[in-house]
């Protein structure tokens, strides 16, 4: 796997070199050279270029060289190998006041070249023009690779300065469309890598969020954004939230607020791909395999997993920079990013169908990978950040499509909120575009990339800044636009098992608990009046009984599908622990449920058809046992609810409790029996299967009690 991995990073490093084109910056034709100082020293030459007059050196100085080469965030300069670099090297010559100087011999020289580029060649030396610049024009060998170029004057103050270029080969383009495919690949594989490590790891945390999540809009926005930076998605977040709404885990209100804070953690990656932090993913990738690799223990290897995935993330974001390098030469694509900075409303429209596709963090960091190569101004790259958040509301549109009025509700919500968001920003993109770019200087950078990572943040906390104080209007404006539907009569099943949820497996683990209370609370009712079906209204109370098993047994049957499908989640260590306990308490439950539902509702049927009836001292009895078992179920029903392992351990302590009465009343039937009393003996056989079923009721409550007790144990 390492050397898989190695070979990989060492071929995507690889085209980084290769590909790393569009670095350069915008083409500047060489000046005319001008003489104007020590002209005597220097004769002009035909091609451009100058040399010194032999026998007459050049006097001055001391001399200052800077690179000019590239406009910001540049560092390198492309062309087609066995062509003339249309870019020129370009430097600038200052004395040490700093004060441009004319009439400067300045001498270029190829230090380093592709092997098999011994053809190529740059006129040297040049003379600096009236304003201090020397350029020259690269004339690339027949070979591609890497070139570094070195200027120097006579009587030189300071460091040699270096320009940077790179010789395409023929096969170029090929080399872009590979980067952009494998760089994405490998940015949305890393996506899921570290939100499944980073889920993983934080265990329960996320559901300690959702708990927390009230009324207070501004907390359903915190947890909004911490949700959503944690699983690399706002689409994931508000699908999840979709999906809470339909089965009233969540209201509307703390909804609106969670997609709102899901609109500002999204956010957060964007902006870490404009800090370059891609220069340390191979390093976050090494640490991530490493951590996989030589330990055992699942916190280290989730661990790995956070850095891997991340890693790749960046890595993956490096390798489509350096890929679309190259475009920077192909006049079709500077025109078309020209006219997209002029035509704001068709990048709007192209990037809500490509989010609409694809991932919305996938366009974004498109976007911000070709700003950072100076190939997309700020201008093209607004419209088209405005259009993902748009883009990825369809996606929650389509999880409400089979959902009730509140998911409906919840994905209208987040769909009118980006848009009106939008609707706002879009006429003062002018002046938006200005304010990012006072605000990225003021940070003490003047990027593009940063630029576009600044107006994404910006966009998402100005529109929550602006809906947040009136949310209940707007909540209210979304009620009427989706009113209430009489609900029709439908068939029983499960109200929290929502597939959406299992991409994020603590989040299904929350849903699927809310199934097993429910399911505790039907049994509960089962409990309430078990032992009416041996009285006069034994019919209808049977039917009840038998009725509510059914449910019992649909619950059940719904919930180990989902709880398969869960399984091939890659599940952390307290994940999968609670979901082996979840499994245990549902087989339980139904368990008790199947003899409350079928032997009681058989064993009163079969007395009531032949006449008998328990004695009155019988009855009582088993009463008084049921009592028992009926207190056992609150108690942990209530464990349950709350989550308390306290109380589940004092349940199970009643072990001994519940043994000692069965045994006084088992030795109490047995008593009557010797005694002759006729109607215990003609209801023996019902009153010992009784016995036994009561008992055995109070084992699976220990039984659920010890699960409770496994998977609330924090680890040590």
């Amino acid at each position: 796997m390492v050397r898989a991995l190695a070979s990989g990073a060492l071929r995507a490093r690889a085209v980084i070199f290769l590909a790393c084109v569009a670095l350069a910056g915008v083409a500047v034709n060489p000046m005319v050279l001008r003489s104007t100082e020590n002209a005597a020293n220097v004769a002009v030459q035909g091609n451009g270029s100058a040399s010194l007059a032999v026998g007459a050196p050049f006097s001055g100085g001391p001399f200052r060289l800077e690179n000019k080469s590239y406009p910001p965030g540049r560092t390198l300069l492309v062309g087609k190998a066995g062509q003339l670099l249309e870019e020129p090297v370009r430097f600038l010559v200052t004395d040490t006041a700093g004060v441009p100087v004319a009439g400067v011999p300045v001498v270029l020289e190829i230090v380093s070249r592709p092997k098999g580029a011994e053809d190529a060649e740059i006129p040297s030396p040049v003379v600096s023009d009236s304003a201090g610049f020397v350029s020259a024009n690269l004339s690339l060998g027949k070979a591609p690779g890497d070139y570094v170029i070195s200027a120097r004057v006579a009587n030189m103050a300071g460091e040699m300065p270096h320009v940077s270029a790179h010789a395409l080969k023929g096969n170029w383009w090929l080399m872009v469309v590979m980067g952009i495919v494998g760089g994405l690949g490998m940015f949305l594989f890393g996506m899921e890598l570290g939100a499944g490590g980073l889920q993983k790891v934080a265990g329960n945390k996320m559901r300690d969020i959702l708990a927390k999540l009230t009324t207070n809009r501004v907390m359903a926005v915190v947890a909004g954004a911490i949700i959503t930076a944690v699983v690399q998605s706002s689409t994931a977040t508000t699908v999840m939230v979709v999906g809470f709404v339909n089965v009233a885990l969540m209201n509307l209100t703390q909804a609106i607020g969670v997609i709102m804070g899901a609109n500002i953690g999204t956010t957060l990656t964007v902006q870490l791909i404009a800090f370059k932090i891609s220069d340390y993913a191979l390093l976050m990738m090494g640490i991530g395999v490493l951590l996989t690799l030589v330990t055992k223990r699942k916190v280290y290897i989730y661990t790995g997993e956070i850095f891997l995935g991340f890693g790749m993330i960046f890595y993956g974001m490096a390798v489509m920079s350096s890929s679309v390098a190259p475009l920077r030469i192909l006049p079709a694509f500077t025109e078309l990013m020209l006219y997209l900075a002029h035509a704001p409303f068709l990048g709007l429209l192209v990037a809500t169908i490509l989010s609409a596709i694809m991932h919305s963090g996938a366009t974004i960091g498109l976007a911000v990978v070709l700003a950072s190569e100076g190939l997309m101004t700020m201008d093209a790259a607004m419209p088209i950040i405005l259009g993902a958040n748009i883009g990825t509301t369809v996606t929650t549109v389509i999880a409400s499509l089979g959902t009730d009025t509140e998911g409906k509700r919840a994905a209208l919500a987040h769909m009118l909120f980006n848009v009106l968001g939008t609707v706002i920003v879009f006429p003062i993109l002018g002046y938006w575009n200005q304010w990012m770019h006072a605000i990225t200087l003021a940070m003490g950078s003047s990027s593009v990339a940063r630029e576009v990572a600044n107006g994404t943040m910006f966009f998402n906390v100005g529109a929550t800044a602006i809906f947040l104080p009136v949310l209940p209007w707007f909540r209210s404006a979304v009620e009427r636009l989706v009113p209430s539907k009489e609900k029709a009569e439908k068939a029983f099943g499960a109200k929290y098992l929502n597939n959406d949820l299992l991409e994020t497996p603590d989040l299904a683990l929350t849903a699927a608990y809310q199934e097993i209370n429910r399911t505790a609370d039907i049994v509960g009712e089962m409990h309430q009046y078990a032992m009416e079906a041996f009285g006069k209204d034994g019919e209808a109370v049977r039917e009840k009984l038998a009725t509510r098993c059914s449910e019992v047994e649909i619950l059940h049957g719904q919930f180990q599908s989902y709880y398969i499908r869960l399984a091939q989640k890659n599940l952390g260590l307290m994940q999968s622990r609670e979901k082996q306990g979840h499994v245990t308490i549902m087989d339980d439950l139904r368990q008790i449920s199947n003899f409350l539902g079928v032997d009681v509702v058989n064993t009163s049927a079969r007395l009531a058809q032949a006449g008998a009836k328990f004695s009155d001292e019988g009855a009582r009895e088993l009463r008084q046992f049921h009592a028992f078992t009926v207190d056992l179920h609150r108690q942990t029903a209530q464990a349950i609810r709350e989550r308390d392992r306290a109380l589940a351990t004092a349940v199970r302590g009643r072990k001994d409790e519940g043994e000692e009465l069965e045994r006084r009343l088992r030795d109490s039937h047995l008593a009557r029996l010797d005694a002759g009393l006729q109607e215990s003996a003609a209801t023996s056989s019902a009153h010992m299967d009784m016995l036994t079923g009561i008992r055995q009721m109070g084992r699976h409550y220990f039984r659920i009690c010890g699960a409770l007790e496994r998977f609330l144990t924090p680890p040590s």
